[in-house]
């Protein structure tokens, strides 16, 4: 091996009985990082606006960052171009790659010590993969304990897992492995305390009592088998759980790359309960990250709901149930069977919560909000009880806009609040927009310009690196929002155009409640400021209420087309 390229921990160079030079400066080592990382090579000027913002002459600045990169790297990488690209010499590896393409568990957080707080566009983009390396750690060693124990090798098993605690102490089902670790190594009084220390964690740091899931693997038998068969389905698992933490952290594109790739695996393995979760793991992405009718997300949701009904497996079953009835729901179709099927299928606190929450969904569009609110809460209490901080975030979110569009700004206010705590704390970056443009949404109605600004700027930051269509079209139409209210007509109306999806005849790409909440939101402004295309709004408006049977914004509507006939 000609040399390894450290990106994890402090940056540095290890290379065989050789010493040469490395690169100096946090920004040679910020600009390594990115051209390791990138889905594409970057360009020149990406780079300087990336990583010299205040400079007079970015250009140069990027010139002498790269001779710098260079005289570090010497014979072991090649670097240049526009876009500018890296080539590594043959047999130099760079650590942080083979975790992200599950060879090994990181061991250290990327560019430890780095920070650029004079490049708001560089720390962005390094807190996401710095998100993106933990998640494919853990998913790494959540597949080297399984491998360990069916290799009869607990102790080893225990190891491992005492690391991932340590590493993502809240998440409980890294408890539920070290404690099923510890049983099957006949240590049942270290599982026992193992127990005992996880409730207390998460009584001290979440004020819940963990699933019963966490006292049960105690009773896993000492030196019992949990054998794979063969390597493959060892492999298909760890890349579906690469596939959805790296898309968690916000690389959608690697994400999905990952997930296509198990679905490639599972189908060559033949296993149908492993190809269930790979086509449910690659469908929900798809149908969440690209676009909400996509036909190849919702035909291998269907797929692996089939699979899961010929496997008996009800887990998988109630996922994929979920997910149809999210699509049937954002599209405004019937989802009222899908929703009793995954709500009979819930094997688990968490399921239950993430099915309450779709069906509040629909709810709010109907106008319906103390019923959603209900449904709200209780997901909340759900998530909490399962651990599952994430779907916590999800429903508070979905009550801070019920609460929003019922104007009840202070309860919505409390539930934004609580969740830009835990978003941030679980950092996770591909939900952080939404969170953000509805807690600007609160901001503008307080009249809090300055503050929804910065939240909506920090939001379309994302949200374009997210290249999410929902993200793009909600944080639109906050600046559409802020805009109006500053008074610069033109701009609000710009951001709101580009906002909003004209597809009344075609599959919808995003939810339509935000197609609905953008058209609404032009109608509000164009009729306020007696626009030329005021009726022709609200009669877009009005449409899209009929066909998607939306109660609320035809009700909006009518409010719209009073306020036209007031001034005739």
């Amino acid at each position: 091996m000609a040399a390894i390229i450290q990106l994890l921990g402090r940056p540095d160079i290890h290379r065989q009985h050789e010493q040469r030079g490395r690169p100096r400066g946090h920004k040679a080592w910020s600009l390594l990082a990115v051209l390791a990382l990138g889905e594409q090579p970057p360009s020149r000027q990406s780079l300087g606006r990336m990583l010299f913002p205040r400079a007079d002459d970015a250009a140069a600045a990027l010139r002498w960052v790269l001779s710098e990169l260079r005289r570090g790297l010497g014979t072991d990488a090649v670097i240049g171009g526009d876009p500018v690209t890296l080539e590594l010499s043959a047999g130099t590896v760079i650590d942080v790659r083979q975790v992200l393409s599950g060879q090994a568990a990181g061991d250290g957080e990327l560019l430890a010590g780095i920070h650029l707080p004079d490049c708001p566009e560089f720390e962005l983009w390094l807190s996401h993969q710095r998100e993106r390396v933990s998640l494919a750690t853990h998913a790494a060693l959540r597949a080297a304990i399984g491998a360990q124990l069916g290799a009869q090798r607990p102790a080893e098993a225990v190891r491992l897992a005492r690391r991932l605690v340590a590493l993502a102490p809240l998440e409980e089902r890294h408890h539920v492995l070290l404690v099923s670790s510890l049983a099957r190594a006949g240590d049942r009084a270290g599982a026992r305390s193992a127990v005992t220390a996880c409730a207390r964690l998460f009584a001290e740091e979440l004020g819940v009592d963990p699933s019963p899931r966490v006292a049960q693997a105690v009773r896993a038998p000492a030196g019992g088998l949990t054998v794979l068969p063969d390597g493959r389905r060892l492999t298909a698992r760890l890349e579906i759980e690469a596939g959805k933490a790296v898309t968690a952290a916000g690389a959608a594109a690697d994400g999905l790359e990952r997930l296509r790739l198990a679905v490639r695996l599972a189908d060559d393995l033949g296993d149908p309960v492993i190809q269930g979760e790979a086509y449910v793991a690659f469908g929900a992405t798809v149908v969440h990250t690209v676009a909400l009718t996509e036909r190849e997300g919702v035909a291998a949701l269907r797929r692996s709901r089939d699979l899961a009904r010929a496997t008996g497996d009800r887990s998988t079953a109630a996922s994929a149930a979920r997910e149809l009835a999210f699509v049937a729901t954002g599209a405004r179709r019937g989802a009222g069977e899908l929703l009793r099927q995954a709500r009979e299928l819930a094997t688990d606190d968490g399921k239950l919560s993430a099915t309450l929450g779709v069906e509040a969904i629909a709810l709010v569009d109907s106008g319906r909000f103390d019923a959603a609110t209900r449904r709200l809460r209780r997901s909340v209490e759900l998530a909490d009880r399962a651990g599952e901080p994430r779907k916590v975030v999800w429903s508070l979110t979905q009550l801070a806009r019920a609460g929003l569009a019922a104007g009840d700004p202070a309860d919505a206010r409390s539930c934004a609040e609580r969740a830009q705590v835990l978003v941030a704390e679980q950092r996770w970056t591909a939900f952080l927009p939404f969170v953000q443009a509805v807690s600007a949404e609160l901001d503008i109605r307080e009249d809090r310009l300055d503050s929804a600004g910065e939240l909506l700027s920090c939001a379309w930051t994302t949200a374009v690196r997210l290249a999410d269509p929902c993200w793009l079209a909600i944080t639109g139409r906050g600046l559409g929002l802020l805009a109006a209210r500053q008074g610069d007509v033109p701009a609000a109306m710009r951001w709101l155009d580009s906002a909003y999806h004209r597809t009344s005849d075609l599959p919808p790409q995003v939810c339509r409640w935000i197609d609905a909440a953008t058209i609404d939101t032009i109608c509000d402004v164009a009729t306020t400021h007696r626009l030329p295309r005021a009726a022709a709004s609200v009669t877009e408006l009005e449409a899209l209420a009929h066909h998607a049977r939306m109660p609320l914004y035809a009700a909006r509507a009518r409010t719209y087309r009073a306020r036209l006939g007031a001034r005739t």
